[in-house]
């Protein structure tokens, strides 16, 4: 799948979840905030398609996206990002004293 359609979809997806997107100019990357009670992800749209499909990416981890269908290459691409952004969570174990 090319990244513009990535892209596409990770859209369609922070949509499907009540997420709305907004992108503006400025020394920023990005991400995901709540602003007046509203699901935002805000991008840079001087960043290339990447850097505003990593951030899709990432700011789709903070909501619950179970219950929304997400393709196999779209679910695998938010994944690689949440290892990417948040190694340390691949090994965290709990240990039980």
């Amino acid at each position: 799948m090319k990244l513009k359609q990535v892209y596409e979809e990770l859209m369609k997806i922070a949509t499907d979840v009540g997420i709305r997107v907004r992108k503006g100019t400025g020394n920023f990357r990005g991400g995901y905030c709540i602003v007046k009670d509203e699901d935002l992800i805000i991008l840079n749209k001087t960043a290339t398609l990447e850097v505003m499909s990593s951030v899709l990416a990432r700011s789709l981890l903070e909501k619950n996206i179970d219950n929304v269908f997400v393709k196999p290459v779209i679910r695998e691409f938010i994944e690689k990002e949440r290892d990417l952004f948040f190694p340390e969570r691949e090994f965290m174990l709990e240990v039980k004293g």
